[in-house]
């Protein structure tokens, strides 16, 4: 019955509380740690490349433009017949940008922990820090993708309207989701050392598994309705309300989004404290 038990204290509503109110009293309390560690974490990632700490910004500028030469080009996709690729463009990049954030943090969280094991192991320093360096350290590459968009809109005629002032909702959103589960990935990977390849093989399949790349109504209906079981399916319909149609199309997206990104931040930071007290033994 124990071991029955234990997972579903993960829902427990007054633990959840509490342990967001912890998370909030131990970022006021090292926020100048968090800040410096992840500026050093976006500085250090490219130390000793030619281009350094450029690479922040070429790098999602490179992926960006491989796909959307890919796929408004080489296989001419368009929202409609009559449509322009610049409409199509912005529609990739509304989903994309978020995705490369998302499959930056994730593909680095398993080792964010394992990776410092001179630090966890001394008492006094807070390793909820360092997930939270890795999930930030997306930030970048997010508000990289999001300009670009935005230009694209903007320089090509297809426009933004003000559901641009929705962003912010959705950033925010996707952020807390971001930090949930590079928490959750964090501390099994400290435990399961193949949890990285696992996530690697994982996000290269689930670009395709996401309502991303695909024109409204081109996707199998199997995998139309498989959209819908993803967290990140109603973040990326927010991102393209907010960057491509300015109002809001999917409610249900608006309200579902923040809804899910807080329950994933609240419970994988749980699960990341359930763990830490066997970090010292596993390092």
């Amino acid at each position: 019955m124990t071991s029955i038990l234990t997972p579903l204290k993960i829902f427990d509503a007054s633990a959840n509380v509490a342990a967001a109110r912890e998370f909030v009293t131990i970022l006021y309390r090292y926020q100048d740690l968090a800040w410096e560690m992840t500026r050093r974490d976006v500085r250090d990632r490219y130390k000793g490349q030619a281009l350094g700490s450029l690479w922040a910004i070429g790098h999602p500028l490179l992926l960006m433009a491989v796909y959307v030469f890919a796929f408004a080009f080489l296989f001419r996709g368009r929202l409609s017949p009559e449509g322009e690729w610049s409409e199509y463009a912005v529609y990739v990049l509304a989903g994309l940008a978020p995705w490369i954030a998302l499959q930056e943090a994730l593909g680095r969280a398993p080792t964010a922990v394992l990776g410092n094991a001179n630090l966890v192991k001394q008492i006094i320093f807070p390793s909820e820090i360092l997930p939270l360096k890795v999930a930030l350290g997306a930030t970048p590459t997010l508000i990289v993708g999001l300009c670009v968009t935005v230009a694209l809109a903007v320089a090509t005629g297809v426009g933004i309207g003000v559901g641009l002032l929705l962003l912010p909702i959705v950033v925010a959103s996707q952020t807390l989701a971001l930090v949930g589960l590079v928490y959750v990935l964090a501390g099994i990977g400290v435990f399961l050392r193949d949890i990285k390849d696992i996530v690697s093989v994982l996000l290269s399949i689930g670009l395709f598994l996401h309502p991303i790349l695909y024109a409204p109504g081109t996707a199998p209906a199997a995998l139309e309705a498989a959209f819908y079981a993803s967290p990140f399916s109603y973040l990326i319909w927010c991102y393209r309300d907010a960057l491509l149609y300015g109002e809001i199309t999917r409610p249900e997206a608006w309200i579902l989004a923040p809804v899910l990104s807080t329950a994933i931040f609240v419970i994988g930071y749980r699960c990341f404290r359930m763990l830490r007290p066997m970090f010292g033994n596993a390092l």
